[in-house]
């Protein structure tokens, strides 16, 4: 049964990630959205609760959100690659729509989105004391791979993606075959990390890799559980309405770079945890975490990015508030200004410079506009 699965999932890989077949609407939408959160891949999956955090339509538009729900449709409805989109002011759901066989019930599956949830674990895990520092050494929590780059260097630079590895292949952060291997379950995270040895290129440098945020996850493993530190301190507090999954190794791990899916209402809850988690809800420890998590930290110096970094996740100062991001392959964003309070999602299955414009327009109208 075993073989026949693994032989399952590869044949579905040749079709969705064979170069001739990447373009093809059909295969890229159900990748994208769902098909990953369920067979034939490992995953971990992660309960709903009984009482779901309410989230309400609003009834009645202020002009200011009337003019920002009209270029968020606009935005949708010319975006032949958008998935589903959701504009949430304060709790209130401004803006939500679907298409292309999409709907509420679907898990949208998420790329790098991921990155910015694991660091948050991180965060929980250094503030119940289960990490001690975030100046530590990650091969103190994650002896397997001690020896490697990743252990060498510390959490917080793993979390500013500056662990001093040398470049991954491919610009998405993976190492040739990456993907393939850990989705079916040819290798696991630890053995993949080990293949970039123990030779710094350049530490304290930003340099994007999946790797530095996978090595994260086995740091807290070390220390404790990832999985049951998510559930406990950032999934289940975030009260969503249906379960959710993210895509594990051969050993189990969760692959804590790309591979969370969850409905879009979910998404949305879950930042606004993040939000409150900004603003003290778990005390003054994990507060003072997202400040540094959701504030500049280093920037790439190589690519030009409108975004800077700070913990596995994505910073902007240039909309006039704090700005942060989670973002992914194929245009997928969660943009979220705690100030007013205001989240934008946003799922395609594939990435065109003309959304990423209207979409950051729009937002960057939105940021400047008062409450009324």
């Amino acid at each position: 049964m075993k073989e026949l699965k693994t032989f399952i999932g590869l044949l579905l890989l040749s079709f969705v990630l064979t170069p001739s077949q990447a373009e093809e609407p059909a295969i890229r939408q159900d990748y994208i959205t769902g098909a990953l959160s369920s067979f034939p891949y490992n995953r971990h999956q992660f309960a709903e609760v009984a009482q779901p955090l309410a989230l309400s339509q609003a009834s009645v538009l202020t002009a200011n959100q009337q003019i920002i729900v009209d270029l968020a449709k606009k935005a949708f409805d010319d975006d032949s690659f958008a998935l589903g989109m959701m504009l949430v002011d304060r709790g209130q759901i401004l803006f939500e729509q679907f298409k292309k066989g999409t709907n509420h019930k679907t898990k949208f599956f998420s790329y790098s989105m991921a990155k910015s949830l694991t660091a948050m674990t991180v965060g929980q895990a250094l503030c119940t004391g289960q990490l001690k520092s975030l100046d530590d050494r990650a091969g103190i929590y994650a002896k397997t791979i001690e020896q490697t780059v990743f252990g060498q260097a510390t959490l917080r630079q793993l979390l500013t993606m500056s662990s001093g590895a040398r470049a991954p292949d491919e610009a998405g952060g993976s190492l040739f075959g990456e993907w393939n291997d850990i989705t079916t379950s040819r290798i696991s995270i630890d053995d993949l990390l080990k293949k970039y040895g123990n030779e710094k290129a350049n530490a304290n440098v930003f340099s994007y890799n999946n790797s530095d945020t996978n090595a994260l996850m086995l740091s807290v493993n070390g220390a404790g559980n990832f999985a049951k530190i998510f559930e406990q301190k950032v999934w289940q507090p975030s009260q969503p309405e249906q379960s959710a999954t993210w895509l594990t190794d051969k050993q189990g791990q969760l692959y804590a770079a790309a591979g969370f899916g969850a409905v879009l209402r979910d998404w949305a809850r879950l930042a606004m945890r993040s939000i409150a988690l900004l603003k003290g809800a778990d005390g003054p420890c994990m507060a003072e975490f997202m400040q540094q998590a959701t504030a500049r930290q280093t920037s790439d110096t190589v690519k030009p990015r409108f975004w800077d970094y700070g913990y596995q996740t994505w910073v902007s100062h240039k909309w006039g508030v704090p700005v942060y991001a989670w973002q992914g392959a194929y245009g997928q964003s969660v943009i979220i200004d705690p100030t007013h309070e205001r989240i934008l999602i946003m799922f395609r299955y594939k990435a065109q410079e003309a959304s990423y414009r209207a979409v950051g327009g729009l937002f960057s109208r939105w940021t400047r506009m008062p409450a009324q």
